[in-house]
């Protein structure tokens, strides 16, 4: 298992968010950054059946509880594409409309809710993105997680693949392989 952290000042310029002067990430700039990571995530993805016509379709992105990373995300639809696609952002409030997503994001450390919301997804194609501390632990696929102003990138493989999700070894390059607790 090999990984490391993402230097903050890389994934500012990779994004074209802003200049990296300061040391410390705050509340704003956090969500900022992941958002950024989320969307290079998305770009070393491929889901199963993918076929052409749906390449050009935008790519459907949920948020569960994170108006942060939602406005984030908003933010960089307006002028950023993943892997060649528009970006369309639905903030979720529970599980509705999840099924329409090709990727969900689920905010906050409520383990109760995160559990509830990777246990509706199931098996399904959806990639399952957090920043919890348990977030893999719980069965999520990819937790993005601030340690001494940087990004880190956490990746269950072995959840991904089960739900037929292909992660790219560019990806897992530069990611800290986990498993959840019990699969």
């Amino acid at each position: 298992m090999r990984g490391f952290l993402i230097p903050l000042a890389l994934v500012l310029a990779g994004a074209g968010i802003g200049s990296p002067a300061r040391a410390a990430v705050d509340a704003a700039g956090e969500y900022e950054i992941k958002a950024a990571m989320y969307l290079n995530v998305l770009r070393l993805v491929d889901w199963p059946g993918a076929k052409a016509e749906e390449s050009a379709a935008p790519l459907v992105l949920g948020v569960i509880d994170s108006d942060e990373m939602a406005h984030a995300l908003d933010e960089l639809a307006r002028s950023k594409a993943a892997a060649g696609r528009r970006i369309i952002v639905r903030r979720l409030s529970g599980l509705a409309g999840v099924e329409d997503c090709k990727s969900v994001f689920v905010g906050g450390a409520d383990r109760k809710r995160i559990e509830g919301a990777l246990r509706a997804l199931g098996k399904s194609a959806v990639l399952t993105v957090g920043e919890s501390e348990d977030f893999i632990a719980l069965g999520g696929m990819i937790d993005l997680q601030v340690q001494d102003d940087r990004v880190q990138i956490l990746v269950d493989l072995d959840m991904a693949q089960g739900s037929g999700l292909a992660i790219s070894s560019r990806l897992l390059k530069i990611a800290v392989l986990k498993k959840a607790a019990a699969q």
